[in-house]
């Protein structure tokens, strides 16, 4: 039988299967979406799941316009040097010179060596590619994923849909946390290529597919997502290999496991730039913890990586939006994090599902995501269930490298959203099988129905609506604007009479409001379920008006939380944003931070967030500041410890030591040795008079016992005469005033200078000490880089006249880059391989090669098997 024939005669049993369907399960309304041909039926739900979005974006859509958020701004500040470097030269700059005093920059800006299949789709896409494009990815990686695990168009919408709007999706577009959405994107085909591999019987394809998704998901350079859908498949592999011992096909299993292991060893070896160079620097970095906390251990310190963690009642926001405020933007968030753009919430119909799909769905696969999601859940609580994330920060691999734990939420959105769906499975095949039954629905929509009924009665008398501290806070702000003690009865006073009559009663209104919303949603969903119950309409209809009214949920309070203030209009570009932000005060600086043509001087941004903000500083000039998550420890230590002690509050020994010339501040401030040299309509630019120059030569030295002894000795010496080593030994050297040293050049790759002296001398280079990847020599001969004054380099100069030179060539970048590029071409073969097969099996065997709906995949209860 020929190929047409073959397909016409499926299309006729179809038919009659649909006919017989109909006949036995007695619905009042025929179901015209079965008659749509299954190809079609997938076009109108994709259709449908790329228009929604344009709901909530739709000056992306439709009138040109692109995110450029605070995060995306910060990110162009922040890379502008490592941009111009590249653009001038054709060569990677590889350390960021203008923010805190010098970086790597692969932490701030990658150059991808391997030109692959996203950098395309990124030119292609490049007018509207946040949000549009991984809205297209997540979708379609979304739907391979379900129709692999067997589920209808329909059905598979639902989950693709809430998996995509999850309000926490608008929320990091608006904030310009593109990285982080692009992973996001990306996790389903991951997902697929786990499927494939473990439930069929296509092995190549799927170690093709979870390789290139891996891939995919690495390159995002947002590791911290890629992580916590690890740990979600981890669980999932955990499930399958008890399943496979039970059922006895360890050794089938063992094939598919070795499959997976080198699909994730080839996606890890295609990324080894940067990922090596991650690595390396990743001690070195703030995630790789402080050498001065006590217990020596290496991580983040707790505090600040528990900063944002979720609070235990805040977890009602997954139901009901508003019930711990909004945004901090408009002032109604009273939750217990320090602020917030918006909740995380998954949907009053996804809610109403999940409870179906627990209970009535079949299989014990809904268990591993229900565990992924509960366990996810209790690490977004962080500091707010101490006891139990406290020994997964102290034990688990990698746990401790990453901040924010309310963002875990992600995966345990996407979790409870794969039960919901299955529970919509279920829905559709009882009802076409005519098992489906009302009293089968009573349990969930029961307890749904009195946990809405609870909170739109009850909301207000179950919460308090004050922040914590917050009566103090506004105490503090009233007093300090008044010149007051914040505990004068007249301000504690009126500080308790605005929360109690401003601030609580706006907090009421909303979560009443949103409980209410929360129980209407709840009511038309379950009207919808009894209505295909009792075979009113059919189930295709009932879950079509399920996904309008998850759609119609979603899209309402995502257009609450996406923060619109950083549209751009067509053209323009990150970098147009943050220019618009240069003050005549930068200008200045910009126009004077060169001291001889070759090295510019240092700034200090003091009035503008100057350890958490990049624009316009770093945009413009060097700064000792900026804005990045993974500083150097020691750096940040220094800012701890150091830059701000002193009896003015600034340690100007500290600061000049660093070359910081100049400090920018919204009015003069009287600090010793600082004059002000500019003054303008957004500020002052002061100018520090006894400011040291790129290198210069010491007296003396010291030699520190241990890093907290070297901190402490930075807080009481003199940088222009003194230096503190952290060596094996003290050099010796002999103060003279024949001594000079001409920096000739200075880049982010190389440092080159003349040096002279008529005596051994020790010389103090004011650039961020990194011991990875700096190579010195000394008129050709390699010499030690000394850690010096806590973070900077120093370097023993004999007698005579020399030639040092610096050179940044990390081993991690030039190995990595060709490793990079060969296993990304090991993953194309593959792909080609499996193209291959399937071209085969279709066109010369006269086998149908295309995976159909479901094809190989088991039951939740069986053990992956050939």
């Amino acid at each position: 039988m020929g190929k047409k024939k073959r397909k016409k005669a499926a299309r006729e049993t179809s038919r009659r299967t649909r006919r017989t369907t109909e006949s036995t399960t007695g619905s009042a309304i025929r179901d015209f979406w079965e008659n749509i041909p299954l190809k079609y039926q997938h076009l109108v739900v994709l259709l449908f799941l790329l228009i929604i979005p344009s709901f909530i974006f739709s000056e992306v859509y439709f009138e040109g316009q692109k995110f450029v958020g605070h995060d995306r701004q910060q990110w162009r500040a922040t890379a502008q040097s490592v941009i111009d470097y590249q653009q001038e030269t054709g060569d990677d700059a590889l350390w960021a010179t203008n923010i805190f005093s010098g970086m790597p920059s692969y932490i701030v800006h990658s150059n991808k060596t391997f030109t692959h299949f996203d950098n395309v789709l990124r030119s292609a896409f490049s007018s509207i590619y946040i949000p549009l494009f991984p809205f297209i990815f997540c979708t379609l990686g979304l739907h391979l994923l379900f129709w692999l695990m067997g589920y209808r168009p329909l059905v598979s919408a639902l989950g693709a849909l809430a998996i995509c709007l999850t309000t926490y999706i608008p929320i990091i577009v608006g904030a310009g946390h593109n990285s982080k959405l692009i992973a996001y994107s990306y996790i389903p085909w991951v997902m697929s290529g786990y499927w494939l591999l473990s439930y069929t019987r296509h092995r190549v394809t799927g170690l093709f597919l979870f390789a290139f998704a891996l891939n995919f998901t690495l390159r995002a350079e947002h590791v911290q997502v890629l992580y916590y859908f690890l740990f979600i498949l981890a669980i999932w592999f955990i499930y399958d290999t008890y399943t496979s011992y039970r059922n006895s096909v360890m050794p089938d299993w063992a094939k598919r496991a070795s499959l997976m292991v080198a699909a994730g060893l080839l996606a890890l070896a295609a990324n080894t730039q940067p990922y090596w160079s991650i690595y390396e620097y990743s001690p070195h970095s703030i995630r790789g913890g402080s050498e001065l906390q006590e217990n020596g251990r290496e991580g983040l310190d707790i505090d600040y990586a528990f900063a944002w963690s979720q609070g235990r009642s805040e977890l009602l926001t997954l139901i009901v939006p508003g019930s711990f405020g909004g945004s901090s933007m408009d002032g109604t968030y009273w939750g217990p994090k320090s602020f917030t753009s918006g909740p995380h919430y998954m949907g009053a119909i996804v809610f109403l599902m999940l409870l179906i799909g627990l209970i009535r769905a079949p299989g014990r696969l809904k268990y591993v995501f229900l565990g992924s999601g509960l366990l996810t859940l209790l690490f977004s609580l962080g500091e707010n269930l101490y006891s139990f994330n406290y020994f997964f920060f102290q034990y688990m691999p990698f746990f401790d490298k990453f901040r924010t734990p309310e963002a875990w939420l992600m995966a345990s959105v996407f979790s409870f959203v794969i039960v919901a769906v299955m529970g919509m499975k279920w829905l559709y095949d009882s009802w076409h099988d005519g098992t489906l039954q009302l009293r089968a629905l009573y349990l969930p929509v029961g307890i749904a129905l009195v946990v809405a009924l609870f909170f739109a009665g009850f909301i207000q008398n179950v919460l308090s609506f004050e922040k914590p501290g917050e009566t103090e806070q506004i105490a503090q702000q009233v007093a300090s604007q008044q010149n007051m003690s914040p505990d004068d009865p007249q301000v504690t006073q009126f500080a308790e009479r605005y929360v109690e009559e401003d601030l609580k009663p706006a907090r009421q209104d909303l979560a009443t409001s949103d409980s209410r919303r929360f129980l209407l949603f709840i009511l038309l969903g379950g009207a919808l379920l009894a209505l295909a119950a009792t075979r009113k309409i059919p189930a295709n209809y009932a879950i079509a008006g399920l996904l309008i009214l998850a759609a119609v949920d979603l899209v309402q309070v995502g257009n609450r939380y996406v923060d619109k203030s950083g549209l751009a209009p067509d053209g323009q570009t990150s970098y147009d944003v943050v220019a618009r932000e240069v003050r005549s005060l930068d200008r200045y600086i910009e126009d004077n931070k060169y001291a001889d043509g070759v090295w510019p001087y240092r700034s200090f941004p003091l009035g503008d967030s100057p350890f958490n903000n990049a624009i316009p500083s770093a945009f413009v000039y060097p700064s000792i500041g900026g804005y990045s998550g993974a500083k150097l420890a020691n750096y940040q230590d220094v800012i701890d410890h150091a830059i701000y002690s002193g009896p003015a509050g600034i340690n100007n020994e500290v600061l000049s030591m660093l070359n910081t010339r100049y400090l920018t501040y919204p009015n003069p401030v009287n600090i010793p040795g600082w004059s002000v040299v500019y003054e303008g309509d957004e500020g002052v630019v002061m100018e520090n008079q006894n400011v040291l120059p790129k290198a210069w030569f010491v007296d003396s030295l010291e030699l520190a016992d241990d890093a907290r002894d070297a901190m402490d000795r930075l807080n009481r010496f003199e940088a222009a005469s003194t230096a503190i080593l952290q060596h094996d030994r003290l050099p010796e050297i002999t103060p003279t005033e024949n001594r000079s040293v001409d920096v000739t050049e200075y880049g982010p790759r190389e440092i080159r200078m003349d040096v002279s002296a008529d005596a051994p001398s020790f010389l103090v280079l004011s650039e961020m000490y990194y011991p990875e990847g700096w190579y010195t020599t000394l008129d050709g001969d390699a010499v030690d880089i000394i850690r010096t004054n806590y973070t900077l380099r120093g370097f023993e100069i004999p007698a005579g006249e020399h030639e040092l030179k610096l050179r940044f060539d990390p081993r991690s970048h030039i190995v990595g880059s060709r490793f990079t590029w060969v296993f990304n071409i090991v993953i194309l073969l593959i792909g080609a391989l499996a193209l291959v097969q399937w071209y085969r099996a279709r066109f010369l065997s006269g086998k149908d090669g295309e995976i159909a709906e479901g094809d190989g995949s088991k039951t939740p209860d069986d053990a992956p098997s050939s």
